[in-house]
């Protein structure tokens, strides 16, 4: 869907990186980031849109962050995304659950923290857990 879409969508994640927890949550979560970061570049059409997803660890902390370059989010909304059944999408195109669905996962289920921020480019989502 991304390749026909037109959007790079590159990783930067070591190979002897692994993270305890419940996988199949786990991908949910950032399939709920990448969708959102997809629809952000449809509705923009952005002309070179790319997606980042990097995973490193700190200590005993894994970090996965998902960056895009698709404007970032209003200022006025930052604080809203994770709301359940917040949308900037219209009734016909979202719920408002899927960022609220992702952080319930990660910080409630894995005891880890989901926060977002805008950098020069787009929206940067930031996903911490503790690793053992």
């Amino acid at each position: 869907n991304f390749r026909d879409l037109g959007i790079e969508v590159s990783f930067d994640c070591p190979r002897d990186i692994s993270l305890d927890g419940y996988p199949n949550e786990f991908s949910q979560a950032i399939l709920n980031i990448l969708m959102n970061a997809r629809d952000a570049h449809e509705e923009r059409k952005v002309a070179e849109p790319r997606i980042m997803v990097r995973v490193f660890a700190e200590g005993n902390r894994v970090m996965v962050t998902v960056a895009d370059n698709a404007g970032g989010i209003a200022a006025e909304i930052v604080g809203k995304v994770f709301d359940p059944y917040f949308t900037s999408k219209g009734p016909s195109k979202g719920t408002g659950l899927g960022l609220f669905i992702a952080k319930t996962i990660i910080e409630k289920n894995m005891a880890g923290t989901l926060t977002v921020r805008n950098t020069g480019e787009g929206a940067e989502f930031r996903i911490e857990v503790c690793n053992g």
